[in-house]
């Protein structure tokens, strides 16, 4: 189970099909950066992210974006836990290029049964 204060590093690189007409990451590659991680810190502690009897749609998220990734960047996704509720998390992430702050936000979660 997850703990306040648990955190979870990931890296990965832009692909071709995250970016955008600019060949900047699309800012909804970002999230999915994020919830890729989230996977990721899930599996680490034994939890399912989603199953038959259950899943955990989001039901905030918030984003500011800091500094532009292009393709081939390798990223760093940090997800800090900050709340834990009786039915909820809410953590925070950062994605980071190099020592490059590129976004931060927060996203909550919930526990539902299907």
């Amino acid at each position: 189970m997850m703990q306040q204060g648990d955190d979870f590093r990931m890296t990965r690189r832009v692909a071709f099909a995250d970016t955008d007409a600019s060949g900047r990451a699309h800012f909804t590659a970002i999230l999915r950066y994020v919830e890729e991680a989230e996977h990721a810190f899930f599996a680490t502690r034994g939890m399912a992210v989603i199953s038959e009897q259950h899943g955990w749609p989001r039901v905030h998220v918030d984003c500011d974006y800091r500094a532009p990734l292009a393709f081939g960047d390798e990223v760093e996704v940090l997800i800090v836990v900050q709340v834990i509720g009786k039915t909820s998390i809410k953590y925070t992430f950062a994605v980071k290029k190099g020592a490059q702050l590129c976004a931060v936000g927060s996203m909550v979660i919930v526990s539902v049964e299907s």
